[in-house]
């Protein structure tokens, strides 16, 4: 196989895997809106999802390699649509609830393998970089359509079903997948072979891991409640819907840039030049009252979010010799992801968007300078 097509399957199944998250706002939106749920109530119900996304991240490594890649995929790929089949077909919330938190550990598991094929490419930091645009390519056309076309006309229960159906259209990119089962331990996500015999490097692994994971909670807290602000504000359906499909696509443009400039500036300038976009879409966000501001605000936001995450990983598999923390790399963007919505719905309650946005330039600083500081040593 050539490297562009062992590339088809990493990024299906990254695409697949994630695309609930990549239109949380929306599906977060449309959910509130069915189930008449506050904010707090909402963010409860991502977290749900999230947190059988991020157990079953944890417990991948465990079993992903029991079976052969194609029927492991597939498998996956089959029991999440038949999960959001079943999940549109309910009536009551705590049943739809379950049912989410089922489909979040099948996807979890599902995106665990995408990492994994990654580590399995030549250039792995590449590989992440073009998994990551894929991801959010999908996540573009789905905010576009769904907001306009598909909630409108079938709600919630449609919501699911296009889900599912998307999952299903997604499944051929299985063929590319090389026979045999996945190894043990390689969801290492590095670009450096392993050295025989080196070992972890736990305190500044975990350093950066740490930052990691308060990065990815200062992003998810942010995100899942982007469609509510536009929504408060007084903005129509479509146009918000609008505007964050083009700040999907632009988070993929920079997931792609981060991808082709790899390490030509470094690390040091990437991180500080995302840390300046973020601050100022939190800016924008806090005092922009016309939805100008509100558009850019997203795009210069998401963009800085999907530029500065290859180099947050990149950091950790370059002073990871023995590949056991970029292991938990999937943990802390599946556990970060979890805690985001929940502590942005308890903000949110307490002092409206100001806290919350607040609340994330703070973590998202304080990940950027520890990520900074562990690169300089």
């Amino acid at each position: 196989m050539t490297q562009s097509t062992t590339l088809v399957p990493v990024v299906g199944t990254g695409a697949a895997a994630a695309m609930i998250f990549n239109i949380l706002p929306v599906f977060l939106g449309s959910a509130a809106e069915s189930f008449d749920l506050d904010e707090s109530a909402a963010g409860w119900l991502a977290t749900t999802y999230l947190a059988g996304f991020g157990i079953s991240s944890v417990s991948a490594a465990l079993w992903l390699h029991r079976l052969g890649r194609k029927t492991l995929a597939l498998a996956l790929f089959f029991t999440a649509a038949c999960l959001l089949i079943l999940a549109s077909t309910m009536q009551a919330y705590t049943a739809v609830v379950g049912t989410l938190f089922a489909a979040g550990l099948v996807l979890g598991g599902l995106y665990t393998f995408s990492f994994m094929l990654a580590a399995e490419h030549a250039d792995a930091t590449r590989a992440v970089g073009v998994k990551l645009g894929g991801e959010v390519a999908l996540g573009a056309l789905l905010l576009a359509i769904i907001p306009t076309i598909v909630y409108p006309m079938f709600g919630f229960s449609g919501l699911l079903v296009t889900l599912a159906i998307v999952l299903l259209a997604i499944s051929p990119c299985t063929r590319w997948l090389r026979a045999g089962a996945l190894p043990i331990g390689s969801q290492a996500i590095s670009s450096q072979a392993i050295s025989d015999g080196a070992g972890p490097k736990l305190f500044p692994s975990a350093f950066v891991l740490g930052a990691l994971f308060l990065f990815t909670v200062g992003q998810a807290s942010v995100w899942s409640f982007v469609e509510r602000a536009g929504a408060r504000a007084g903005f129509e359906a479509a146009a918000i819907g609008g505007v964050l499909s083009v700040a999907v696509l632009l988070g993929g443009a920079g997931s792609f840039l981060a991808g082709a400039l790899s390490d030509r500036w470094g690390k040091v300038v990437p991180l500080l030049m995302a840390a300046s976009l973020y601050l100022a879409a939190m800016a924008l966000f806090t005092f922009g009252t016309q939805y100008w501001v509100y558009a850019l605000a997203i795009n210069l936001f998401f963009f800085a979010w999907l530029f500065a995450l290859p180099y947050f990983i990149s950091v950790i598999a370059s002073i990871d010799d023995s590949g056991r923390a970029t292991s938990l790399v999937t943990a802390c963007l599946a556990f970060g992801s979890m805690l985001g919505p929940a502590i942005a719905g308890e903000l949110l309650t307490l002092g409206g968007f100001p806290l919350l946005y607040l609340s994330g330039a703070i973590c998202s600083c304080a990940a950027y300078a520890c990520a900074i500081a562990m690169v300089r040593r």
